[in-house]
């Protein structure tokens, strides 16, 4: 299908194991995240900040801008995504 590489890391690593999916389908998001994580909330907190530092590098990489702009106008969507939820995610727990 149109799955991403895993990570060799992921390989080499025993222990590791996939946190979430995100596909787009019918022109929305679809997540799968793993129901069994331990922590808390702000460790979902610290995983997020970490994708979001991989999308600047992305997008800074392929626009030609800086990964701090590139940042700004990551964390700018967000803002404006958490306080309006236009998405309006939706969904369960499955066990």
């Amino acid at each position: 299908m149109n799955e991403l590489k895993i990570p060799q890391a992921a390989f080499k690593d025993k222990n590791s194991f996939e946190l979430l999916r995100v596909w787009a389908a019918f022109e929305e998001q679809h997540v799968t995240i793993r129901s069994e994580l331990n922590g808390q909330a702000k460790e979902f907190g610290f995983l997020l900040a970490e994708l979001a530092l991989h999308g600047a590098k992305l997008y800074a990489q392929r626009s030609g801008t800086s990964e701090t702009d590139a940042l700004k106008e990551i964390l700018d969507e967000f803002n404006h995504e958490i306080i309006n939820e236009t998405g309006g995610p939706s969904g369960h727990i499955e066990e």
